[in-house]
């Protein structure tokens, strides 16, 4: 868009030089042919004076038919280098006296007035005596001096040749601009691009800086704390049996004891997922036929005032930990129940996809390929993007004090990206969420 607006205006630019150039040129000749018509009009009213003056003069020489003193009048107008003939004539139009030059003939005896050639002008004026035509005179003088003709030409070649150049010089200086914008438009969008891919670098390196520091501190304490468990488990089995069976009211505490130990235990194993410590099991599996076996426990899980649709056309397989893809399963629908306090839809979606471009929220490296999506989309209330883009970090949440852990996409986020996949947020406030998991697709056998 900027370069045709910097070509649209280059375009522009030497329309209105050619137009400036168009209108310099259309004023110099209007202006060439008003001094010709100014110049020859005074030409024809100084001849006229002239040759009346001279007709004057020559009144007593026309009657006495002195042709001596009609010549020495004629003489003297002969100075004059613009004049190339002039003839004095009786009443019966005869010459009585005259003079040319250039070749030129002397014409004869003509009516009184005005008369224009090919580069002159013929004057003839009536010589009167008493209120009595005695005779005539004509003179005959060039309408324009050929060194005043040969100047106009010379200043209109000019004027031409300066607007020439002028469009020559403007076309080549706005093409040189044209195309140093150009470079500087391509150098600031190029300069823009890298800021951009250089942020979103920076703000991945600070992510995962983030995350592998939470994970190693994570892994190390969940490490831990699972010893102690099972030491504590190993020492109720222990003391159990050291009871014996008559102890009835000793058992149930000691069952009620090792079913906390059980799920302390399964708490440790989701801080291993998150921190990508946990051993797996991947199995082939298919996201469709999984789904669609969790289909109960998720519609008791989710309850009635909440929509199920499945949408399962998925038919590839992945290689995944069957039993923890349940549990993010079932997570993320609980999570959709969560953010719908008054109901809504829960949709569950499962696809086939290759991806040749990573998605617009994958940061990192991405391996372009086939992939197996599986989506789970509320109606919810949506989150604005400061929470979208914190929705993963380990113990946050939006939920009040007492009611979640913050480790819930955590956790999912690390068990997708340890078995090789990528998790992508889509929410919106008022347009609920959208959690897209993408599992590279197996090939293979299990």
């Amino acid at each position: 868009m900027t370069r045709f607006r910097m070509r649209q205006g280059w375009s522009l630019s030497v329309f209105g030089a050619l137009v400036a150039a168009a209108m310099l040129l259309a004023a110099g000749v209007l202006m060439a042919v008003y001094e010709e018509q100014l110049y020859s009009a005074q030409q024809v009213k100084s001849v006229r004076e002239q040759a009346q003056i001279l007709a004057a003069s020559v009144t007593a020489a026309i009657v006495f038919d002195d042709r001596r003193a009609a010549q020495e009048y004629v003489d003297a107008l002969a100075a004059n280098p613009e004049l190339q003939a002039g003839g004095v004539y009786n009443g019966a139009g005869r010459l009585l006296a005259g003079f040319s030059r250039g070749g030129v003939r002397l014409p004869q005896a003509s009516m009184d007035g005005t008369r224009f050639g090919d580069g002159f002008v013929d004057i003839t004026v009536p010589a009167s005596q008493n209120g009595a035509r005695v005779g005539s005179v004509m003179l005959r003088s060039v309408t324009e001096p050929v060194e005043r003709r040969y100047a106009r030409y010379a200043g209109l070649i000019l004027l031409v040749t300066m607007g020439a150049l002028m469009i020559a010089v403007l076309s080549f200086s706005q093409a040189a601009l044209g195309r140093r914008a150009q470079q500087l438009a391509s150098v600031n969008t190029r300069l823009h691009e890298e800021m951009e891919e250089r942020r979103k670098t920076e703000e991945a390196l600070r992510q995962s800086h983030k995350m592998e520091a939470v994970g190693q501190l994570s892994g190390g304490i969940a490490h831990d704390f699972n010893n102690l468990i099972m030491i504590v488990k190993g020492n109720l089995r222990l003391l159990k049996r050291k009871l014996g069976p008559e102890v009835e009211a000793a058992g149930n505490y000691i069952a009620s004891a090792d079913e906390a130990l059980d799920r302390a235990a399964h708490l440790t194993q989701r801080i291993l997922a998150f921190s990508r410590r946990q051993p797996l099991t991947p199995q082939r599996v298919n996201f469709s036929a999984l789904a669609q076996g969790l289909s109960e426990l998720i519609r008791h899980s989710v309850g009635e005032r909440v929509e199920i649709v499945m949408r399962l056309n998925g038919r590839w397989s992945t290689l995944c930990d069957i039993n923890q893809m349940e549990n993010v399963i079932l997570n993320l629908a609980i999570n959709a129940r969560d953010a719908m306090p008054d109901g809504g839809r829960l949709t569950i979606e499962s696809r086939d996809v290759s991806l040749k471009d990573a998605p617009p929220e994958v940061e990192g490296e991405f391996i372009p390929g086939d992939y197996v999506a599986l989506a789970v989309a509320n109606t919810g209330t949506g989150m604005p993007e400061d929470v979208r883009r914190r929705a993963v970090d380990p113990f946050f949440t939006t939920k009040p004090q007492g009611k979640g852990t913050g480790l819930g996409l955590s956790m999912t986020f690390g068990f997708v990206r340890q078995s090789g996949g990528y998790l992508v947020i889509d929410s919106a406030p008022g347009h609920g969420t959208t959690i897209t998991i993408l599992m590279p697709r197996d090939g293979g056998t299990a």
